[in-house]
């Protein structure tokens, strides 16, 4: 069967579904995980999974709860596809958005505990390391982001599904934010010091950092475990 051919099989009004894995072409009609030919909204019957597997949270064990129903002829390979495949084999060896990722996370959430217990004990360390922390997470924060978008044109062919739009836009709204905070920080050092309207903007900018990078990180977590 060729990939056009396969497209028929998309699981809608009433149509069989089928998915290619590794050139074998599977009938998943009937499973509750691809009601309409559709599964987690982000993979469709009628398709060609096989790279797309590679970066599930699940092993292809799964597909052997389906039965093979006829296998997929090989398309004609062009620069385009070989270049594309050369990028999904670069992200399965390095994996850079996780391996980046972490570091930023893990800094904003110290940043903010660092600022707290400075505003709590007025011990000016606190507000340094914290300072620090902020400029360090700011800097792995952009090719973290730079990452996290080349994973979602390479692996998820850029579908914008409603997981990826809100951690797509957190994403750009906390670069913003912490990007201003650390540029207040390096202009006006004694900006945590001094009360009046700059000191609670400040602050409560930084903080904002708290609930963004979490909400960030849940949907971080949706994409990969969709549950």
């Amino acid at each position: 069967m060729k990939i056009d051919e396969l497209k028929k099989f998309d699981g809608k009004d009433g149509r069989p579904a089928y998915i290619a894995y590794k050139g074998n072409i599977y009938d998943i009609t009937g499973s509750k995980m691809w009601k309409n030919g559709s599964h987690i909204n982000r993979h469709f019957a009628g398709d060609d999974l096989t790279h797309q597997m590679s970066v599930a949270p699940h092993s292809d064990d799964v597909m052997s709860r389906y039965k093979i129903v006829d296998t997929l002829e090989p398309e004609v390979k062009t620069e385009k596809i070989d270049k594309m495949e050369g990028l999904r084999e670069f992200y399965r060896k390095f994996h850079p958005h996780p391996v980046l990722i972490h570091f930023p996370m893990a800094l904003f959430f110290f940043t903010c505990m660092m600022q707290v217990l400075f505003l709590i004990y007025d011990y000016s360390p606190f507000e340094h390391a914290a300072y620090f922390s902020l400029f360090t997470s700011v800097v792995f924060a952009y090719p973290a982001t730079v990452s996290g978008i080349f994973s979602w044109w390479i692996n998820y062919q850029s579908l914008l599904t409603k997981t990826f739009k809100i951690k797509l836009f957190m994403s750009i709204i906390l670069l913003i934010i912490t990007s201003g905070t650390l540029l207040i920080r390096i202009l006006i050092p004694e900006i945590a010091f001094t009360q009046g309207t700059g000191f609670y903007v400040y602050h409560l900018l930084l903080f904002l950092s708290f609930p963004i990078i979490t909400t960030v990180g849940y949907f971080g977590g949706k994409i990969t475990w969709p549950g």
